[in-house]
């Protein structure tokens, strides 16, 4: 009996090994998942644009266009425009005493643009670009990956002003992924 259990233990052990390597592989793999998140990035190619001296309530559009470029990295986007006040000035949506307007679309040229505050006026608040804010015959809305729009600006003077000195007044645009 005991012999008739050492080879029944043999033969269990011998089948154990066996079936091991039946299951065992040659070759396994792994799946490597990765996110890439592109770097959402504009440039705008002027650092000012001059305007020059005004006498109040005049308006006046740019000359030039300032050169804004989706430089992210592989995405579209689009812009929001905002602006920061200068010293004594307000911006507004029509030109008042120290009130003055500055509106910004987006076109090839400026002669397309038909100026109208609510859709091209600026504010401290930032407000997305789309098919009617801040359009011209372009958007800043879903512009493409390295694709370059001409933004062009009207400036309403204020009616009265007791600030005679150059102003400055910076806009900024902020891009999101679109």
């Amino acid at each position: 009996m005991c012999k008739f259990f050492l080879k029944l233990m043999c033969l269990i052990f011998i089948l154990a090994l066996s079936s091991s390597a039946v299951f065992a592989a040659q070759s396994d793999s792994v799946a490597i998942k990765v996110t890439i998140t592109p770097a959402i990035s504009v440039n705008i190619a002027e650092d000012s644009l001059l305007l020059g001296s005004l006498a109040v309530g005049a308006t006046k559009v740019s000359t030039t266009a300032v050169t804004v470029t989706n430089d992210s990295s592989g995405i579209s986007e689009t812009y929001s425009l905002s602006l920061a006040n200068p010293s004594g000035w307000t911006a507004a949506s029509a030109s008042g005493v120290e009130t003055y307007v500055l509106n910004a679309a987006f076109s090839n040229n400026v002669a397309g643009i038909t100026w109208a505050p609510a859709d091209h006026a600026l504010s401290t608040s930032a407000v997305a670009a789309s098919a009617s804010k801040f359009a011209g015959d372009q958007t800043g809305a879903g512009v493409p990956y390295n694709g370059t729009r001409k933004l062009w600006f009207q400036f309403k003077a204020p009616t009265a002003t007791t600030v005679s000195t150059e102003q400055s007044i910076t806009v900024t645009i902020t891009a999101q992924a679109s």
